[in-house]
């Protein structure tokens, strides 16, 4: 009886948190295949299509992140992209602690 229920509760961890680790992946994957000299408006298009969200973060900076479960738990995982005075990627980087 003890054994179906843990198997039940884990199932329902698995099925809550596989996705959100799935998309986490992805955005890793992404963020490693934006070409530098790539036009910012681009990669910006790109990120929506995916469903993630773009973040301003300051001067000649964005943030690629996938949106939080919930508005209480924002994701610390994210793409840090670095922008040039002409509006095209300088830099792109995957961090576990954005």
């Amino acid at each position: 009886m003890f054994g179906g229920m843990a198997l039940l509760m884990l199932a329902g961890v698995a099925i809550g948190f596989v996705p959100y680790y799935a998309a986490s992946r992805d955005l890793e994957h992404f963020c490693a295949e934006l070409v530098v000299d790539t036009p910012v408006a681009l990669a910006q298009s790109q990120a929506a299509a995916r469903g993630y969200d773009v973040i301003p973060a300051g001067e000649g900076r964005l943030l690629m992140k996938v949106p939080p479960l919930a508005p209480q738990v924002p994701s610390k995982r994210g793409c840090d992209l670095r922008v040039g005075p002409t509006g095209r990627l300088v830099s792109a980087a995957y961090s576990d602690s954005l």
